[in-house]
């Protein structure tokens, strides 16, 4: 039941997103706009699954909100590699293809640091369980947006 009150609550905050989205004009305000809308969106579900106390919530929120911040960079060099690859695609030369995956592992080996060192932070004031729940947590709601961000991909030929 709380996996499904995961994944409902990303899908439910990606699409109020692509709604607010749809209204604007500006595409960098679109996309600070959306970025903005999911992590409010993960915070919200992040601590309503983690059933914290009141004095765990005091020293998880300082170093998520951290987190976030961090990871809001990574989000924007997401949809900067996104932008890329929709900008060679149809004319994907081998060069360009070499620059979007060096781009996308760098992502990946990026967005795993940067839980790995918040997971390593929070660890200072929170159990362990408390940690690796945050850390299931944060993975399913990434799997979520990264399945939908692959959904708006054709595979390239």
């Amino acid at each position: 039941m709380k996996t499904l009150l995961i994944a409902f609550a990303a899908f439910a905050a990606f699409g109020a997103a692509e709604v607010t989205l749809a209204q604007s004009t500006n595409v960098r305000d679109d996309t600070e706009l959306l970025i903005s809308q999911i992590q409010t969106d993960k915070r919200a579900v992040v601590l309503a699954s983690m059933n914290m106390t009141d004095a765990e919530v005091a020293a998880f929120t300082p170093v998520y909100d951290k987190y976030q911040a961090d990871m809001k960079k990574q989000f924007e060099g997401a949809v900067e590699m996104l932008n890329k690859f929709s900008a060679n695609y149809g004319s994907m030369t081998d060069d360009a293809a070499k620059d979007i995956m060096k781009d996308w592992f760098k992502l990946r080996d990026e967005r795993n640091a940067t839980m790995k060192k918040y997971a390593k932070e929070m660890g200072r004031d929170l159990p362990p369980t408390k940690v690796l729940q945050w850390v299931q947590i944060e993975n399913k709601l990434n799997a979520l947006l990264d399945v939908q961000a692959a959904s708006v991909i054709p595979v390239a030929r």
